[in-house]
């Protein structure tokens, strides 16, 4: 196999027989398998890529291979260094260690508490006094601070630190939470210090190893007989569940998490046929049978508070749907929860491409809940990017499937994120005024637009951070960079102005919409190192708006060349003509779409768009 193509499709072969019959035993055989394929044909881009770094206490080779594959299965290419045993210390203190030369973007570790005890101290734990014990509890606590803090300080890596698995026994029997710190509280004092002390930290991640572990049976984890011979302390079987939560984070940072839940109606969000069963006739109430789509629809909702879209895609009379989101006593989620919907009788495939349009995102951002398989189906082989659920057959275990999926979690959590289902309904008002109104202008000067410009704050790195990774549409450059990298850059203001663009109007705020980085290589030149916005602001001459403020700047400056850069990807043709559209002139163009453009301020007379209230910060 010598053609990119080809080492791909052999890739995905593999990677389908794990996913038909997910065995440890195929696991092991597609991970070999795949290690002898030749990749070196294959140019993997930075979003696709990532490097993984395991460290532990005890044996955690076979991690990788789960790690690895669910990576795959991501379309992400993993390169795993796993550090020699319980050599995490010397790892993190050398800085010419195979831990900072495999440059990490994520740092997995795993440390057993009993490798950190003093000798002897479980077993003379009944007889221990109480400041001892918390003497201990500070050494501990103490030591893991200053080797995380120097992780974090030595790296730019996401660090996720496992805590510790709670033990069932305690010397002490059914008296252990009689004492004030019993053997079990030890181990939850060193678990709930550790995740205080890194709470504000945006770096390093408290991994909860002991949920995972509870969730599985704290019983059974456990490799008892491995452990002995040969310190493999998990079970096989236990692998997958830690790697699938390892995924969220894994998913968070590469930016392969979903941002929309669409949703069937009969038989999804309610119980019955609307259309034959009537308003009074569905199943949803707070008794059975109904409760359980009421309880489904409080997880829904939990996480549409929390920034995850809802939009509707349901084959159905559009007046009989509509009458239970507005009428029916025991229907939680509402219109005004909806970015979107379709409500017909067409075909659910295009009814998708036309929410993603309406909401303007990519269908991977779409996950697909639909009691039917069917349907289910017919979305799967039709758009393979949107992530289809594959529901239980009883609407019963419907939450505990949301619930159970890693496929929301964020690194961060912004104003945005918890504002933005309001933000959706209200950009539906706005596409109601625009089809009323007669032109653009006149659409533009009744939403009283006000474009807040400012300075970035080191409150509004993770949104920067977020948009940065998450913005594919309007993007020059589409860089990504980490919210570490962000930040010095934040520090660094004799090199780096980093810009923010909020927007609001007579509909709700928009929140934060646009970052711009422009990077000072001289007196004379500034260059225009990313500009960006969320697609669902442009149209309406804000981004003309952003633009023209650095221009501004940069004038005050007497910088006499301001320039910029497109580099072409596949989402990003929408702003091709972005920069000469606004009088900058081409200096470079090379084969493969990138081109370079430049401005001269100081001989350009710039006035903001009309209609448009600036502010600046």
């Amino acid at each position: 196999m010598n053609s990119r193509i080809d080492v791909f499709h052999e890739q995905n072969d593999l990677l389908e027989l794990v996913r038909k019959e997910p065995t440890h035993r195929n696991y092991w055989n597609v991970y070999k398998r795949i290690k002898q394929l030749d990749f070196s044909t294959m140019e993997i881009p930075p979003s696709q890529g990532i490097n993984i770094a395991l460290m532990s206490s005890f044996t955690i080779d076979p991690l990788a291979i789960y790690l690895d594959i669910y990576c795959r299965l991501e379309g992400l290419f993993p390169e795993i260094y796993i550090a020699p045993f319980n050599r995490f210390q010397e790892e993190i203190i050398n800085e010419q260690s195979g831990l900072y030369q495999s440059q990490p973007d994520i740092v997995i570790l795993f440390i057993e508490v009993e490798s950190l005890l003093e000798d002897m101290f479980r077993v003379k734990f009944p007889q221990t006094n109480i400041k001892d014990k918390q003497t201990e509890l500070d050494r501990i606590i103490q030591n893991l601070i200053q080797l995380l803090t120097l992780l974090n300080q030595r790296s730019e890596s996401l660090i996720l630190f496992s805590n510790f698995v709670l033990p069932t026994f305690s010397p002490f029997g059914i008296l252990d939470n009689k004492q004030e710190i019993g053997f079990k509280r030890f181990y939850q004092l060193l678990n709930t210090r550790l995740e205080k002390s890194f709470r504000n930290n945006k770096q390093v991640f408290i991994f909860d190893l002991n949920e995972v572990a509870s969730s599985y049976g704290k019983d059974r984890y456990m490799n008892y007989s491995m452990n002995y011979r040969g310190s493999l302390l998990f079970k096989d079987s236990f692998l997958p569940h830690v790697s699938y939560e390892l995924m969220g984070y894994i998913k968070a940072l590469k930016s392969k998490n979903r941002k929309c839940v669409v949703l069937d109606l009969d038989g999804t969000l309610w119980g019955g046929i609307i259309g034959e069963d009537e308003l009074d006739g569905i199943k949803l109430n707070v008794t059975y049978p109904g409760n359980e789509f009421v309880d489904f629809q409080r997880s829904l909702l939990s996480l549409n508070n929390r920034g995850i879209i809802l939009a509707v895609n349901s084959k159905n009379n559009l007046d009989d749907a509509l009458e239970v989101f507005q009428k029916h006593p025991f229907m939680l989620i509402k219109e005004k929860n909806l970015a979107a919907y379709r409500i017909n009788w067409n075909d659910k495939v295009q009814n998708l491409i036309e929410l993603s349009k309406e909401i303007n995102i990519g269908l991977d951002s779409f996950v697909f809940l639909d009691d039917n398989p069917i349907e289910r189906e017919r979305i799967r082989t039709s758009l393979p990017d949107v992530h289809v659920v594959e529901l239980p057959a009883s609407p019963t275990l419907f939450r505990q499937a949301l619930e159970k999926m890693n496929d929301f979690n964020t690194l961060s959590l912004t104003r945005e994120d918890l504002n933005r289902g309001k933000m959706y309904y209200a950009r539906r008002k706005r596409q109601v005024l625009e089809q009323q109104v007669q032109s653009i202008e006149e659409f533009i000067k009744s939403l009283n637009i006000v474009a807040k410009i400012k300075f970035a704050d080191d409150l509004v790195l993770p949104r920067i951070t977020s948009l940065l990774n998450r913005t594919n549409q309007f993007n020059l450059t589409t860089r990504r960079y980490t919210e570490a990298e962000i930040h010095q850059m934040f520090s660094n203001s004799e090199r780096y102005l980093i810009y923010t663009l909020e927007v609001l109007d007579k509909y709700g705020h928009e929140g934060t919409v646009g970052v711009a980085i422009v990077k000072i290589n001289s007196v004379e030149t500034y260059l225009i190192d990313s500009f960006l916005m969320s697609c669902r602001v442009i149209g309406r001459k804000i981004e003309t708006t952003f633009l023209y403020k650095i221009i501004k700047d940069v004038q005050k400056k007497k910088v006499e060349n301001l320039e910029a850069e497109y580099i072409p990807t596949k989402k990003n043709s929408l702003v091709k003509d972005f920069y000469p559209k606004h009088g900058f002139k081409l200096v470079e163009k090379r084969n493969d779409g990138y081109m370079r453009w430049v401005f001269h301020p100081l001989e350009s007379k710039i006035i903001y768009p009309e209609y448009i209230q600036v502010v600046e910060e």
